[in-house]
């Protein structure tokens, strides 16, 4: 068992000596080692998965000395020179914990305990060490200086983000050294040999995703690091490396990195072909494996703590064990997974976020984005010209809180360095292709009002944009230091309209967003804007004692429903009463132009005949 001190990029070269022995010795030596590469070549030939070939690569740059990172990958590795790796800490090795789960897949998997020799475990403190030694497996301890990962790391927390960062330094050395590697988290069940479905066809790369959308060489897959193939060769290093490089600028996890690299084509630029993975063979909970027959592994993704995970695994591999090879089975519900995303950890979290984004006053911009939105040149992108062409609204941008219903716009809100919030919606994969149903949209805007309840719970006020308003001129002027605890944007009839409001943070405001979410019940199928106007006719702003203000119209009021409107006064601009998002689209783009070609003069809005 071995030691590894990381604190930078440099090593210790240890070069081997000349050998001065007599020529009976040299010929003793080469009969020795055509012997071990004799008894390689069977070997390789007739263990479980021999299908599986790793192409080899003449020009990779490989550490040929004896460190202690090479003994104990020679140790693990496969005749290919490949080697499974995971990460562990003492939250994982804790008796029937998921290290035990882990090994407990692989052992009950079809064809797959052969492999356990070959899974190298890299123990990020001493105590998962000991714990590896003890059950007798290939035990690596990484330390890094001034960090102990002896606790359970939360995702997206900063010792999670830190112990990413880690796990990629270490995981280039391994490529430096000259192996490929399938890296997987101990959060994947091996439920069948992976090996044949990774037979390799001259990729440098092979990764699992969230959702698939059915073409191996897209790059908007949605792809996890959790479980992904590397070969070792001079490309591969350099994107290890490159990718290593960005963690001070970085404003997310490792994976979010990646992603960003990935919408600037590193994967071209390096020349490396790639391959995403189907969800059918190497599924998570993101998004099933659509068929028992198919799945190899299953990764417990879009789940946030430890216990949640070991539960909803031992489930997993319960049922699995029971239906296998029934292709009408179904996967256990994550209700438990689903939960978790609720819990107090969560709202910490989100508290470290509010806080960095919000102003002096705790007020901040918050908005809600799917992939549709952030495509390119769609809504976002008009949105973002708005607040940087607008006047005196460009210093809003870094106030601005973007929560994003999957997975493409959260990589695309990260990719363009805005403030991003992953926000999902349990039992709904909004990361999979449109049209939705009614009744998904219908959660997800209930998810908004229960999100933007906890963000006032939590002492935080906002304003709330759809991404479909111009912001022209910068409102908090107009919103002010007034009394009323809620100021919505309303119609000339003044009927409230939630695509842009003010709500200041209170008991009060926090009593009505817990109403309004529990209203939904009261009228089933009912979208949340019009419970709220329920909600209004039936006196429950008064019960509550929340002081409500209508925005002026000729501020407020420049939207596609009413027309008209001053452009020298307006200061904002809502493509409401419109359905298209291209119409939107145009509508918007022609108000904008309008507003700026004005100088302050007297002209009129642009009609929006799409819209009708």
């Amino acid at each position: 068992m071995y030691q590894q001190k990381i604190d930078d990029r440099q090593e210790t070269m240890s070069p081997f000596g000349r050998s001065t022995g007599h020529a009976a010795g040299l010929v003793a030596a080469a009969s020795l080692l055509v012997c071990v590469v004799t008894y390689a070549c069977l070997w390789t030939s007739t263990v479980p998965g021999a299908s599986f070939a790793v192409r080899p690569t003449p020009s990779v740059t490989t550490i040929e000395h004896g460190d202690e990172l090479q003994v104990v990958l020679r140790r693990a590795s496969m005749g290919n020179k490949t080697v499974i790796i995971t990460v562990i800490n003492s939250a994982y090795v804790e008796e029937d914990g998921m290290l035990d789960l882990f090994l407990r897949s692989m052992r009950e998997g079809e064809d797959t305990e052969y492999l356990i020799k070959h899974v190298l475990l890299v123990a990020a403190d001493a105590v998962a060490f000991k714990r590896c030694e003890l059950l007798r497996l290939n035990c690596y301890r990484l330390v890094t200086e001034g960090v102990e990962f002896s606790e359970e790391a939360i995702y997206e927390s900063e010792d999670f983000i830190k112990m990413m960062w880690r796990r990629t330094l270490f995981l280039g050395d391994v490529l430096r050294h000259g192996y490929n590697f399938i890296f997987t988290d101990m959060d994947v069940m091996w439920l069948r040999d992976p090996l044949p479905k990774l037979n390799n066809d001259g990729e440098d790369m092979q990764i699992s995703c969230d959702s698939y959308n059915g073409n191996p060489t897209d790059e908007h897959n949605p792809f996890n690091t959790g479980f992904y193939m590397v070969v070792s060769n001079n490309k591969t290093i350099a994107l290890f490396d490159e990718w290593y490089g960005k963690r001070h600028n970085a404003t997310g996890k490792d994976q979010d990195v990646l992603s960003q690299m990935r919408y600037e084509g590193v994967f071209r630029r390096l020349g490396m072909k790639v391959r995403f993975l189907d969800t059918l063979h190497f599924s998570g909970f993101c998004q099933d494996s659509r068929d028992f027959r198919e799945v190899r592994t299953v990764h417990a993704n879009c789940c946030r703590l430890v216990k949640a995970k070991l539960s909803e695994l031992t489930d997993v591999l319960e049922v699995w064990k029971r239906f296998n090879r029934t292709a009408n089975a179904t996967w256990p519900a994550h209700k438990i997974c689903h939960e978790a995303w609720e819990t107090d950890v969560s709202k910490y979290e989100l508290q470290l976020l509010l806080n960095r984004i919000s102003m002096e006053n705790k007020t901040l911009v918050i908005s809600f984005l799917n992939m549709d939105q952030a495509a390119e040149n769609g809504m976002l992108d008009l949105f973002l010209k708005s607040l940087r062409q607008g006047g005196d609204t460009e210093p809003l941008i870094k106030h601005l809180l973007f929560a994003a219903a999957d997975r493409v716009a959260f990589d695309q809100c990260k990719l363009l360095k805005l403030r991003c919030y992953r926000l999902l919606t349990y039992g709904v994969d909004f990361s999979k292709e449109p049209p939705f149903t009614a009744e998904e949209l219908n959660r997800m805007m209930w998810r908004r009002v229960q999100f933007l309840g906890d963000v006032l719970k939590l002492g935080y006020s906002f304003v709330s944009t759809n991404v479909d308003v111009m912001w022209l001129r910068n409102p908090f002027a107009r919103l002010g230091n007034r009394s009323e605890d809620v100021q919505m944007s309303c119609d000339s009839h003044n009927i409230v309209d939630v695509g842009f409001y003010f709500a200041a943070s209170s008991s009060r405001t926090a009593a009505l967003f817990d109403t309004w979410y529990d209203y939904q019940y009261n009228y089933p199928g009912m979208k949340e804007d019009d419970v709220l106007r329920r909600m209004r006719s039936d006196g429950v702003f008064r019960k509550l004692g929340v002081r409500v203000r209508c925005l002026d119209a000729l501020y407020f009021g420049g939207g596609f429903c009413q027309g008209g409107g001053d452009v020298r006064e307006a200061i904002t601009v809502h493509a409401n009463c419109c359905r298209d998002e291209k119409a939107k689209l145009a509508g918007l783009a022609s108000a904008l132009d309008v507003w700026k070609s004005s100088g302050g003069g007297t002209v009129g809005w642009p009609e929006h005949k799409a819209c009708t």
